[in-house]
């Protein structure tokens, strides 16, 4: 097996009818259509909305003419990746914040995926908080990163979604609603599936992480 002795960690959130959703989002609903009692086979109607739990943005998201998300590469979402425990941070989350943890690591490992622990699973209660500024996009241009996620409902909480825009239209991909409630700081391979919607501007997503 690719993975044998090996710990794979899910870190999705559960797509439920009760599951919080961020303020103004469709709620989902999963319905029932056929039993195995009456039908022989069971089959449900599920409606989301595009950013439901474990996500992926795509840059129609926020773009005029951006790529959806059935057009980006597969190879976007998989690699290795440092994930970065700022859930101990009470203010604005700065690159001085983020070298803490890069430098103790090292950066000969390759990295090409940030992953933000905030600890505001399905929470914008804390948003003031774990805000990541413009200048975070910078720091992640010069580490050569090529995707961004963290378990928070969205990477910023500021008018117009700027940071969004830099990075989604240079080709920096976002996740958010991941699951790290389980995980420690480190480096791990990390591999998130976005489904395959035709034009649509983001997609529910499966998230695993590999520890090395």
């Amino acid at each position: 097996m690719i993975f044998k002795g090996k710990k794979v960690i899910d870190i999705t959130l559960d797509i439920k009818s009760d599951m919080p959703v961020y303020p103004g989002d469709p709620k989902p609903v999963i319905e029932q259509i056929c039993s195995i009692q009456e039908d022989g086979f069971a089959l449900s109607a599920i409606s989301v909305g595009s950013h439901t739990g474990t996500h992926v943005d795509a840059p129609s998201h926020i773009i005029e003419g951006g790529m959806s998300v059935d057009m980006l590469p597969p190879k976007n979402f998989i690699g290795r990746a440092i994930l970065i425990d700022i859930s101990h941070i009470d203010s604005p989350i700065r690159d001085e914040h983020l070298d803490i943890v890069w430098n103790r690591f090292g950066t000969e490992k390759e990295i090409e995926i940030l992953l933000l622990k905030t600890g505001a699973i399905n929470s914008v209660k804390f948003a003031d908080n774990f805000c990541l500024n413009e200048e975070i996009a910078l720091w992640i241009y010069k580490k050569g990163i090529k995707t961004i996620g963290i378990d928070a409902f969205s990477i910023e909480n500021m008018v117009g979604l700027p940071l969004h825009r830099k990075l989604l239209s240079s080709d920096v991909n976002i996740i958010e609603c991941l699951n790290f409630k389980e995980v420690k700081e480190g480096i791990y391979t990390f591999i998130c599936l976005p489904l395959k919607i035709t034009g649509c501007d983001g997609a529910p997503a499966r998230a695993i992480l590999i520890e090395e």
